[in-house]
């Protein structure tokens, strides 16, 4: 049974025990568009909007300096159960999409019921994409992913093999990128 957009299937019955209903719901990659962030494009996978598996590396750093201008700790808290961290790449993340090439699935697997799918350790979807390093595109002065990069931007030479997975899964998202050749 195919249902259209905007279309829903009501099951009304006696429900016994050991009664299990089987859904399949079929996921093709797609592309959007971004024209009014400079063209970039993101990649999805049914619903899932896909982000560049980037390795992260988390810097401990002592939470009394780190709290935002409003935060108060409680009298007598022991700030040293309350670390805070800051996340850094530690992998190149700054990639041009080689739409060309396409996406396409390179591993799936299944998680036992109750293992959240949405952590780097537990991802069960990861895709093989090809891109090209933009080198203007760089980490600000604030630490933080600097402005996208304009579609004409130069891109090295070299396609690497990169890895997109569902973006939910990531804390530090590429999720929009620029492409290339």
């Amino acid at each position: 049974m195919d249902f259209g957009s905007g279309e829903y299937l009501c099951l009304q019955r006696t429900w016994e025990n050991g009664d299990k209903i089987e859904v399949n719901f079929p996921m093709e990659i797609s592309y959007r568009k971004w024209q009014v962030n400079k063209n970039s494009v993101s990649v999805d996978y049914g619903p899932l909007t896909l982000s560049l598996k980037i390795k992260e590396k988390y810097v401990k750093k002592n939470s009394t300096e780190t709290a935002i201008w409003d935060s108060q700790w409680q009298k007598g808290a022991d700030v040293e159960s309350w670390p805070s961290y800051e996340i850094y790449p530690e992998s190149s993340w700054n990639y041009a999409l080689q739409l060309e090439t396409g996406v396409t699935l390179k591993e799936k697997k299944t998680l036992a019921p109750g293992v959240n799918p949405f952590t780097p350790e537990n991802i069960p979807l990861v895709f093989q994409a090809k891109g090209r390093i933009v080198p203007e595109w760089k980490i600000d002065e604030y630490k933080l992913c600097g402005v996208l990069p304009y579609e004409s931007a130069v891109k090295s030479e070299q396609v690497d093999d990169i890895e997109l997975v569902p973006m939910g899964a990531m804390r530090l998202r590429i999720s929009a990128f620029p492409t290339c050749n």
